[in-house]
C-alpha cells in the first residue's frame, strides 16, 4: 500500500532529477547542492512531517560560505524553508500520502524552484551580492536569526567590506568568531591578501571534509 514514506522518496528522487538541470548535485540522502564559481554554498534539504504532519514534506534552503568557519551542511543557517520565498511567504508542507497527491506535489514544488528558488540563489551567488542582501533596511529572511552574525561578518571580508564585517563581530559575540583578533589586527594594517589567505584556507579545508 502506497503511503507518505513513498511519496517523500519520490518527491526526493523527482526533484533532485529536476534540480541537475541547474548544476545541483546529491550529498547523501536528502540534500541537494551546487557551489557557485563565488564560493558560496547553496543547498536544499529534504524534510519528511513527523506526527500530525506525518503526511507531508517541506523543503528547507540554505546558503554559505565555503570560506566561513562554520559550512556544514549539518547547519541550516543562513536559510529558512522553501515557503518564504512566496508572497506572502508561508511555511508550506506539500502531501505526499498518495499517488496523486505525490504527484501534485512535484508539480507544485517545480514551480517553485523555477519562478522563486533559482532567481533566489542566482542573486545571491557572491559574497557581493549577499552583502547588499543584508546591508539594507529590509534584509531577507535568511539573516533573521542573529547567530548568523558570523556568516554576515566572513561574507563582508570576503566583499572587501572589513570595517563592515569588524563592526558586525564586534556587536555580537566577539569570542563566537574564529580567528576574530588575528583578522582584526590584520584589517587595522591594512593586510588584507593575509585575510583573503585565511578565507582561502577556509574554503579548501570545506571542500576537502565535506568531500565536494
Amino acid at each position: 500500500m502506497f503511503n507518505s514514506s513513498d511519496g517523500y522518496k519520490i518527491i526526493k528522487k523527482e526533484i533532485g532529477s529536476f534540480l541537475w538541470i541547474y548544476g545541483f548535485l546529491p550529498y547523501k540522502t536528502a540534500t541537494y547542492y551546487r557551489v557557485t564559481g563565488g564560493d558560496i554554498l547553496q543547498f536544499i534539504s529534504f524534510q519528511k512531517g513527523e506526527r500530525w504532519l506525518s503526511a507531508k514534506m517541506t523543503i528547507n534552503i540554505v546558503i554559505q560560505g565555503m570560506f566561513a568557519p562554520c559550512c556544514s551542511f549539518n547547519i541550516l543557517q543562513p536559510g529558512g524553508r522553501i515557503g518564504s520565498l512566496l508572497n506572502p511567504p508561508k511555511d508550506v508542507w506539500w502531501q505526499c500520502d498518495s499517488q496523486s497527491s505525490t504527484a501534485s506535489s512535484v508539480d507544485a514544488i517545480k514551480q517553485v524552484v523555477v519562478e522563486k528558488l533559482i532567481p533566489f540563489f542566482e542573486n545571491r551567488s557572491t559574497a557581493g551580492k549577499l552583502f547588499n542582501d543584508f546591508d539594507g533596511s529590509n534584509p531577507s529572511f535568511l539573516w533573521t536569526p542573529k547567530s548568523t552574525f558570523v556568516d554576515q561578518g566572513y561574507i563582508c571580508l570576503r566583499a572587501g567590506q572589513y570595517d563592515t564585517a569588524i563592526n558586525i563581530f564586534e556587536a555580537n559575540q566577539t569570542s563566537k568568531v574564529p580567528k576574530f583578533k588575528t583578522i582584526k589586527r590584520l584589517i587595522e594594517d591594512s593586510r588584507f591578501t593575509e585575510i583573503d589567505h585565511i578565507l582561502v584556507e577556509n574554503s579548501r579545508y570545506h571542500k576537502e571534509s565535506l568531500k565536494i
